[in-house]
């Protein structure tokens, strides 16, 4: 099991590093009520993505449905732990503030354990 510190930002997320095809590192807002890993479309075409020709999803977020674009990043790494050819859905999505480019969703950490101890401030995953 790796413990990783963390701190609530302000707006109360938890906000980590993480690296896109091994050369972008960015940060994503880690959000366990996301079933997938989402960015915004704006950050998504700055790393080279043709959304105009990606195909078109429904997505369910926490206030309403959203029509998304589906993109496959070859490598998503975070808290010691990557993913390999992860489908990544880019929309217009709201972002508290410009402190993290999207939320890293559940979809990221199948077949690992998450625990997140808010007293001690610590993610343990293994």
């Amino acid at each position: 099991m790796i413990e990783f510190p963390f701190y609530l930002t302000e707006d109360e997320l938890i906000i980590v590093e993480v690296t896109l095809n091994v050369y972008y590192k960015t940060y994503l807002a880690l959000d366990t009520g996301c079933t997938h890993t989402v960015i915004h479309s704006d950050y998504a075409e700055s790393l080279g993505f043709k959304l105009r020709k990606a195909p078109k999803v429904n997505i369910f977020t926490g206030s309403r449905e959203e029509r998304a674009k589906e993109i496959i990043i070859d490598f998503v790494e975070a808290l010691n732990h990557s993913v390999e050819n992860l489908s990544v859905y880019a929309f217009d999505v709201y972002l508290i503030s410009d402190k993290y480019v999207g939320y890293l969703g559940l979809d990221f950490f199948k077949g690992k354990k998450l625990s997140i101890d808010f007293e001690k401030e610590v993610i343990y995953l293994e």
